[in-house]
């Protein structure tokens, strides 16, 4: 369980950094936004890193959950499994608090904070490993594929992020069904 000051924090300073970025934002800021004391924000988190580290860990778990939710409601065709990772990425797009993925700024902001880059890219091959296991269901034994709409749902975040006219998981939906489509024909 997480202390109640630390959790605020914590909070906080994932929507500032979702918002304006890892170095855009400033521990002075996550103070006066957190309305926590000095000493109470280096009680909890002794540098940025480890703060955005913690971040990251957070947003990572919570995004793990959203999408094995968003499986396991749905029937037990691959298919089905697969596009509710994809409309889960679609209501992410559509909230107020869209501004790209946390992930991917991390990669490319902070390349000094090894742990936080650590955190970032378990995330994605956490992903990946994801739509590996629903295309094995499908008999589609090919980690390619699975590199390939993990691609495409990483470009559908900038795009979105770029035009948000809610475009962008239609384009990569379609994109994933040819992708899949030209799988499956290449095994016959």
């Amino acid at each position: 369980m997480i202390p109640e000051k630390k959790k605020v924090v914590l909070y906080k300073a994932i929507e500032l950094f979702n918002q304006f970025g890892y170095t855009n934002v400033g521990i002075d800021l996550i103070i006066a936004e957190s309305k926590v004391a000095k000493m109470t924000f280096y009680k909890y988190f002794p540098s940025k890193d480890l703060l955005i580290t913690e971040c990251l860990i957070e947003r990572d778990l919570l995004i793990r959950d959203g999408i094995t939710k968003a499986i396991s409601t749905v029937e037990q065709e691959p298919l089905k499994k697969l596009k509710a990772i994809f409309n889960w990425f679609n209501g992410w797009f559509k909230q107020d608090d869209f501004f790209g993925c946390m992930f991917i700024k991390a990669l490319g902001q902070l390349h000094m904070n090894p742990s936080a880059l650590n955190v970032a890219k378990s995330h994605k091959q956490w992903l990946i490993d994801q739509i590996n296991s629903i295309l094995i269901d499908m008999n589609i034994i090919n980690y390619d594929i699975a590199l390939q709409i993990y691609l495409v749902l990483d470009g559908s975040i900038i795009r979105e992020q770029q035009f948000k006219d809610n475009l962008a998981i239609t384009y990569a939906w379609d994109m994933t069904l040819s992708i899949i489509s030209a799988s499956n024909e290449q095994r016959i």
